[in-house]
Order: C-alpha cells, then structure tokens, then sequence
C-alpha cells in the first residue's frame, strides 16, 4: 500500500516515495510534510484521484469562453474569415450542451463517491445551478436552430458569457469540495 505525506503549509499530498525537497504546491521545505493516510477504500482514493469530473468540466467552460471571442471577431474580420468563425459558433453551440450534460454526470458521480450521497447542501446547490446551466446552454442551441446562428450571434455570444458567469458560481462551490470526501 502507498504511503503518502501532506505539506503542512498548504495541504498539497504527495507519494512519500521519491517526495521532493520542497512542495510542488508552495515551495516550503520538506520540514513542513508530515506523514497522512486516506481514510478511503483504495477504490475510493483512485476513483477520487482520476480527478473526471473536474477534467470534464475544463470542456464547457474553453467552449463558452471562445463562443463571444469568435462572435465578435466575426463581426469585425472581412467576409472570408466571418463565414468561417460564424460556422466554428454554430458547431461550438451544439457542442455547449452536451459538454455540460457530461460535466453534471460526471459531477453527480464524484459526488456520490466522495460523500456516499448526492443530497449534501453543497452538492444540491451545485445540482440546481448547473440545470440552470444546462438550461442557458440548451436554449442557446435553441435560438439558433430557430433563427440561425448569423441572425442570433449576440444573443448567443451573451448567452455563453452568462454560462461562463455560472460555471463561475459552481467553480467557487467546487473547490470547497476538492479535498472533502467522508472517511470510509
């Protein structure tokens, strides 16, 4: 079985075999690592360190960060350019939701793994903000279906910045939970 240590400093855990001088995290000398045992099944402890949904998560939120950056840049770039960046829009647009679908399942399982439940407060505030933003991001794709990416290219490009402002909000939930898993 590994062994592991943790910084005191800032609670970076690290294998205790081949562990550095100084912490990959901070900085601070090995005299701050002391000795730190998960109180996980090992199943539990790999499950949680494959770290999948917080990978997942990367996706929709690169998505709609490009999504207002190629509107605009179509709006300005000559005619050539426009098509191109419009037709990349309309193809990140049908991405957005399924991304974020992915995102809230793979939430919803590391979330049952590292509490053993998805009813925590934490975890239903996390839950009802990302089906809002399964909402957003699904009515995106609605509007330009019904009125064509060329015509809805700002409201869609507003849309996305309010998808980012709520990936935002559930980034400040999850990061709190980063480390957090009940024992067992």
């Amino acid at each position: 079985m590994k062994e592991f240590l943790k910084c005191r400093a800032c609670g970076y855990i690290m294998n205790k075999e081949g562990a550095p001088d100084i912490c990959p995290a901070c900085g601070v000398g090995s005299k701050a690592f002391e000795d730190y045992k998960f109180n996980l099944s090992e199943w539990r402890r790999i499950v949680i360190s494959i770290d999948i949904h917080p990978i997942v998560l990367h996706i929709p939120q690169g998505v709609s960060a490009i999504i207002p950056f190629f509107a605009v840049l179509s709006m300005i770039l000559p005619l050539h350019y426009s098509v191109r960046l419009t037709a990349a829009v309309e193809m990140l647009v049908y991405l957005l939701p399924l991304s974020v679908f992915a995102s809230f399942i793979t939430g919803v399982f590391d979330g049952k793994v590292r509490f053993k439940k998805i009813t925590t407060p934490a975890l239903k505030k996390k839950m009802i903000v990302g089906l809002v933003l399964f909402a957003v991001t699904s009515f995106m794709l609605y509007i330009q279906l019904a009125g064509g990416v060329e015509a809805m290219l700002m409201p869609i490009a507003g849309l996305s910045v309010a998808a980012l402002v709520l990936q935002a909000i559930l980034a400040r939930i999850g990061i709190k939970l980063m480390y957090a898993y009940m024992p067992g």
